[in-house]
């Protein structure tokens, strides 16, 4: 045990920094909430960097002024210990830490894969309700994040952080650092009337193509990444899924993920979509609750300003993926699924780094993508789209009697008006390179 409780904490024993691509915003919100007592949960999909955000929050920890050795780090996955591992494995670690380092005042214990130990949630409440000067950081399985047993156990005790792959922002971070301190630089439109975009265009098209798991990203060779992103769909089906819930046929699991992942940015219908994967309707509409819950699909919903109305609609909704990444591992690039793969960077934008619970609207105009409060986002791939587009914005806009609509192109930037309203045209790479203050504050 002290061999592996060193080489999990190599902070302890001289000044060491993990080195990381840096994720700002997650290790902000971590950093925000270490302070408080409750058990910070970091959830998200499988291989989205988790573990690795957890050794920069120990970097942070310790440039703030936590003693190194008040720090304890354990990935639960590791084989070595052993195959029967139950809450005595999380007893005799803690335990080994406290009679090597005797720490003095409060403890952060940042435990790795928590799901594979049976029953932690029980165990994790036991020292949080006895002992107050301990902080827990756990990431997981989503599935066993989102367990009623852990729901029931720690209601009121736990807050989580959401871990996305890399935006397009970190995507730029790690390949051309430079690039987007230029970008960060200057303001919209003085980006757009300079030489930036022909820097950008080639990245943004491999940030469409490939998506931005971490490892896909820091990995140049396109042949692995499409195998690597492979097998992270079937780990994600098998281990994720199937064995949590006791799926029988793997095989309908598998090509309604399959199907969810081919249509992106579509309306899915249930029935037909049973048809397809040979199954039915109640069947497929839990599939794709597990399929939510470990955060490889997501569906958007029609909007209206009635919440009732929202949360009883029988109309149909759209599907999305997590990362474009799957879309390529499981389909030969194309250049007629430019505008899918943009359509579904626009929402994941919008929902992972823009925080918005997403909608569409369909009634006599269709608006791809509208918040909580009404406001739309539109988007054209293709520039002989724009009139159409723009006059289904100010359609919309008027009917809602609304001020602003937002319409993501390729590379145009425009404000139109009309009887007071704006359309606020803005091209794909300011969309994902620039902040939503500083877009909504430019358009408006």
């Amino acid at each position: 045990m002290e061999a592996l409780l060193e080489q999990y904490n190599p902070h302890w024993s001289q000044p060491y920094e993990f080195n990381l691509i840096p994720r700002a915003k997650y290790s902000g919100q971590v950093m925000d909430l270490a302070a408080r007592k409750e058990i910070t949960v970091l959830k998200g999909i499988r291989r989205s960097g988790k573990s690795s955000l957890l050794k920069l929050v120990i970097n942070a920890l310790i440039k703030k002024g936590v003693p190194a050795q008040n720090i304890l780090f354990m990935n639960l996955e590791d084989y070595r210990f052993g195959s029967e591992k139950s809450v005595a494995t999380l007893d005799q670690i803690y335990q080994a830490y406290l009679q090597k380092k005797t720490p003095r005042g409060k403890i952060y214990i940042l435990l790795d894969e928590i799901q594979e130990i049976p029953d932690f949630e029980k165990w994790l409440r036991t020292y949080y309700e006895q002992q107050e000067s301990l902080k827990f950081m756990i990431t997981g399985s989503s599935s066993s994040l989102f367990s009623k047993e852990l729901a029931t156990l720690l209601t009121g005790r736990q807050i989580p952080v959401e871990v996305f792959p890399f935006s397009f922002r970190e995507f730029l971070a790690y390949k051309a650092p430079a690039l987007l301190e230029a970008i960060d630089s200057k303001p919209l439109d003085s980006l757009y009337l300079s030489k930036t975009f022909g820097e950008v265009e080639p990245l943004l098209k491999q940030y469409l193509d490939q998506g931005g798991f971490p490892e896909m990203v820091k990995n140049e060779q396109p042949e692995g990444n499409i195998l690597a992103l492979q097998q992270y769909i079937a780990d994600i089906i098998l281990r994720d899924i199937a064995q949590r819930y006791n799926i029988r046929k793997i095989e309908v699991l598998q090509k309604l993920a399959l199907y969810l992942i081919y249509n992106m940015g579509n309306f899915i219908n249930v029935s037909h979509i049973a048809e397809q994967v040979g199954s039915n309707r109640t069947t497929v509409l839990e599939l794709i609750a597990y399929l939510k819950e470990v955060y490889m699909i997501f569906t958007t919903g029609s909007f209206s300003f009635s919440l009732n109305e929202q949360l009883t609609t029988t109309r149909a909704r759209r599907v999305y993926c997590i990362d474009n990444g799957f879309f390529a591992a499981i389909k030969t690039n194309s250049e007629k699924d430019f505008p899918k793969k943009m359509k579904n960077a626009v929402f994941q934008q919008l929902r992972f780094h823009w925080d918005r619970e997403l909608f569409y609207w369909r009634e006599k105009v269709e608006i791809d993508f509208v918040f909580q409060d009404g406001f739309p986002v539109g988007l054209t791939a293709d520039e002989g789209d724009m009139d159409r587009e723009v006059f289904q914005l100010f359609h919309y806009l008027h009917q809602h009697n609304l001020p602003l609509g937002l319409l993501i192109s390729w590379k145009k930037l425009q404000i139109l008006e009309e009887n007071e309203r704006k359309v606020f045209i803005l091209p794909l790479w300011l969309f994902l390179a620039k902040s939503q203050e500083e877009i909504l504050e430019y358009g408006g």
